[in-house]
C-alpha cells in the first residue's frame, strides 16, 4: 500500500463514485477502479459497495476515513512546508453552507479569493443538513448556523445572522399591521417544511405570530421569498436577503427580529492543511466584513 493508493481511496468517498474522483484524480475512471481494487486487495477488505448510483463506503472504510485524512494531512503539511516559500495555494475544499449564506455572502465573495489564489479548486455543497451528518466526501469547511453536537470538529463562532418579519408592500397596504406588541394575530402565514423545522426561522414565526392561517408550506429560501413577495402572506427571512428587496416590508423590526451565531466549522483531520488555513481565514473576514448587513443593520 502506497500513499497514492490512500489519495485514490479518499477522492472516491469524497465523490461517491469513480466519474467525480477521476475528475478531481486527472484519471481515467477505469484507473480509478483498478487503484480501489488494488488497495482493497492489499488490505484484505472491502472497502465500498458498488451501487447503481455510486460507491458507498462499507463499515471498514467508514473507520478508514478519518486515518486516511490523517494521512492525507500530514503529507500535504510536507508539501506545504516547501511549496509555502513561493506563496501558491493550491488543491480543493469543499465547502458547505445554508442557502442563505451561500447565495448572499459566499459566492459573490469568491472572486476575490480566486483571483489571490488561482491554482485553487472550490467547492460549494448548499445543504441545511447539521454539518456532522453530512457525508465525509462533502466537506472540509463548515458555514453553519447550527452548532455540531458531536464529531471531531474545530467550532468558532465567528457571526450572527438577523431574522425579520416581512411581507409584500401590497399585502400590508391591504392587511395592515396595528399591533404594537407581539404576537401579532389573524394574518395569513407562509410557513416552511418539516425537512427544515429545526431553523431558527419556523420557531422565529411561531413566536411573533399567533391566530394566523397557513396558507402555504414551502421547503426553499428562494420559494419564500417568492411566496411573500406575491403577496401571499407573512413570512419570516434573514434580514441580508430581504431587506435588499424592493417590494417587500420589514414588520416592525424593534419586535420582530432574531439574531443566530454563525459557526465556522472544521474537521481535524483537515484542518492543519494550508489551502484549508487560508479559505477558513477567507470566510472569517468576508463575514466580519459584512457582519452590519448580516445583523440587519445596514443602510
Amino acid at each position: 500500500m502506497n500513499w497514492n493508493d490512500i489519495r485514490y481511496f479518499l477522492a472516491v468517498a469524497r465523490r461517491g463514485g469513480l466519474t467525480g474522483a477521476s475528475q478531481d484524480l486527472g484519471a481515467s475512471p477505469s484507473t480509478v477502479a483498478r487503484r480501489i481494487e488494488t488497495l482493497e486487495a492489499a488490505l484484505r477488505t472491502r472497502l465500498f459497495e458498488r451501487r447503481p448510483d455510486g460507491y458507498g463506503l462499507t463499515e471498514v472504510g467508514h473507520a478508514m476515513i478519518e486515518k486516511a485524512m490523517a494521512i492525507e494531512a500530514a503529507m500535504v503539511d510536507l508539501q506545504d512546508g516547501f511549496g509555502e516559500r513561493d506563496g501558491r495555494v493550491s488543491g480543493t475544499v469543499r465547502i458547505v453552507t445554508v442557502e442563505t449564506l451561500a447565495h448572499h455572502l459566499l459566492i459573490p465573495s469568491l472572486p476575490r479569493l480566486q483571483e489571490a489564489c488561482p491554482d485553487l479548486s472550490l467547492g460549494v455543497v448548499v445543504n441545511a443538513m447539521s454539518f456532522s451528518r453530512l457525508p465525509q466526501r462533502e466537506t472540509d469547511i463548515g458555514l453553519r448556523l447550527c452548532r455540531p453536537e458531536q464529531g471531531n470538529f474545530l467550532v468558532r463562532r465567528i457571526g450572527t445572522i438577523a431574522f425579520g418579519l416581512y411581507g409584500s408592500k401590497a399585502y400590508v397596504a391591504g392587511h395592515p399591521i396595528v399591533e404594537d406588541r407581539l404576537p401579532i394575530a389573524g394574518h395569513r402565514l407562509i410557513t416552511w417544511g418539516d425537512s427544515l423545522s429545526f431553523l431558527a426561522l419556523p420557531r422565529a414565526l411561531r413566536s411573533w405570530t399567533e391566530s394566523g392561517i397557513a396558507t402555504l408550506m414551502v421547503d426553499s429560501m428562494q420559494a419564500q421569498v417568492l411566496a411573500i413577495k406575491a403577496g401571499n402572506g407573512l413570512g419570516v427571512l434573514p434580514c441580508i436577503l430581504a431587506d435588499g428587496e424592493g417590494q417587500l416590508s420589514r414588520i416592525k423590526p424593534e419586535l420582530c427580529r432574531q439574531e443566530e451565531a454563525i459557526w465556522l466549522v472544521v474537521h481535524e483531520a483537515v484542518r492543519h492543511m494550508k489551502r484549508v488555513r487560508v479559505v477558513s481565514d477567507f470566510i472569517e473576514t468576508i463575514v466580519r466584513q459584512h457582519q452590519p448587513a448580516l445583523a440587519g443593520l445596514a443602510p
